[in-house]
């Protein structure tokens, strides 16, 4: 704005210079006070319109470089306030991403079909062997899929938690897949523990029932 103000001075100056110096060019003596009179107003209207377009040009030029200076601080907050939010979004992905790594797994019982009516229930297997072992961890899933377990380890391996078949290959009590076991729950313990070979069976099983396996 001081610019701009100078500016406008600067050309006042200019256009009473050249006036006072055009009066000067005419010999006194030559000049009638009227004609002088006349030439003065011709030449200040010529003159003034000669500045309104030297000013008009120059507000247009500082309304552009006012505008532009406008759009690029409005440009520079829009990207501020994007960017802005791209770090809050990528700090909540990451926060959430943190927290489900640090919450442990736990298997939730899923709906099972009714198994039919037990004529009598079996007797419970001896402490410490592999049916104790697959009763204890089939049982969080019900009875019915402790039933199911203790049927398909026996079809399976014969209740031999080392049994191995290699034309799967298969390992273990219910004889898993090493990629399907891995995909349990207790996919980062040994394969052949029997407790979690068959927690393990149980959990898929109350997920997705049991057709995974050949033995029913």
């Amino acid at each position: 704005m001081v610019k701009f103000t100078t500016m406008v001075a600067a050309l006042l100056v200019a256009a009473a210079g050249g006036i006072s110096a055009n009066l000067q060019g005419h010999q006194v003596g030559q000049v009638t006070p009227a004609a002088a009179n006349r030439l003065v107003e011709t030449q200040n209207s010529a003159r003034w319109t000669e500045l309104s377009i030297e000013l008009s040009a120059q507000q247009v030029a500082v309304q552009a470089m006012a505008d532009a200076r406008e759009a690029e601080a409005a440009r520079q907050a829009a990207a501020a306030a994007e960017q802005t939010r791209q770090d809050e979004v990528a700090r909540e992905q990451a926060a959430a991403a943190a927290a489900a790594a640090a919450k442990p797994v736990v298997a939730k019982p899923a709906a099972v079909p009714a198994a039919a009516p037990a004529a009598a229930p079996a007797p419970a297997p001896p402490a410490g062997s592999i049916q104790a072992i697959i009763v204890s961890a089939c049982s969080p899933y019900g009875q019915a899929t402790v039933d199911w377990c203790l049927r398909v380890a026996k079809c399976e391996s014969g209740y031999n938690p080392n049994a191995y078949n290699p034309a799967g290959p298969y390992y273990g009590l219910f004889q898993f897949a090493m990629t399907t076991f891995k995909n349990t729950p207790y996919g980062n313990q040994n394969i052949y523990d029997a407790y979690y070979n068959a927690a393990a069976a149980a959990w898929k099983y109350s997920v997705s029932g049991g057709g995974a396996w050949g033995c029913k």
